[in-house]
């Protein structure tokens, strides 16, 4: 059985993701775990709703790190980093599923795992063997210090899109693929959002399962 990583939003959280995804759960039934992470919390809420999202980054309006209060942005990075360490100290993946601001975690964590000497700090004691990577309505950080940690092995990755996306422009997505060596595309029309209508449940579990030989 696989055990694959998911990695949610922005303002997401693994409670959220788990409950958009039931049917790639039901199709990946007997083939794979998915285990939904949260981030680790943040000090203050600095969204609008009651809840407290777990972003894995401040973003400013260009979705990249928002460096506007520096201090608050190292120390938010620094303790994902230490999140990371521990969570891959305690556990093993088969492979990563990300959405959005996730995709560019999920994207900056298979750099991480590849290169740990570029990420002060990080340093998990079991050794990941990711086989895959998934990334919808993923992007690419390019601000200090993400911009220097991308070296995504190179293992079979899948990406999605809608073109019609309002959060993540296409482009975007379309950037992230690009630095990706083994790397697919499918558009979809579900907007941003991990796709599970039609039959993308079953074209994931495919890709899955022909990563994972």
């Amino acid at each position: 059985m696989l055990n694959i990583l998911v990695i949610h939003g922005y303002v997401q959280s693994a409670a959220t993701v788990a409950h958009n995804t039931r049917q790639l759960r039901d199709a990946l039934n007997g083939v794979a775990i998915l285990h939904y992470v949260d981030g680790p919390p943040v000090s203050h809420n600095i969204f609008s709703s009651s809840s407290l999202p777990r972003p894995w980054w401040f973003l400013d309006q260009n979705l990249e790190l928002d460096s506007s209060h520096n201090d608050r942005a190292r120390t938010r990075w620094d303790n994902v980093v230490k999140w990371w360490s521990k969570e891959l100290s305690e556990h093993e993946y088969d492979g990563v599923i990300g959405l959005s601001q996730g995709s560019a975690m999920a994207a900056l964590l298979l750099s991480m795992v590849n290169h740990p000497e570029r990420v002060s700090g990080f340093d998990p004691t079991k050794k990941q063997n990711f086989k895959f990577g998934i990334f919808c309505s993923g992007l690419v950080s390019h601000h200090s210090p993400h911009a220097a940690i991308y070296g995504i092995p190179d293992i079979p990755t899948l990406h999605t899109l809608d073109d019609g996306d309002t959060i993540v422009p296409p482009a975007r997505t379309l950037e992230l693929q690009q630095k990706c060596r083994y790397s697919i595309l499918y558009r979809h029309g579900e907007g941003h959002v991990i796709p599970v209508g039609g039959n993308f449940p079953s074209l994931f579990r495919d890709f899955i399962l022909d990563a994972a030989k």
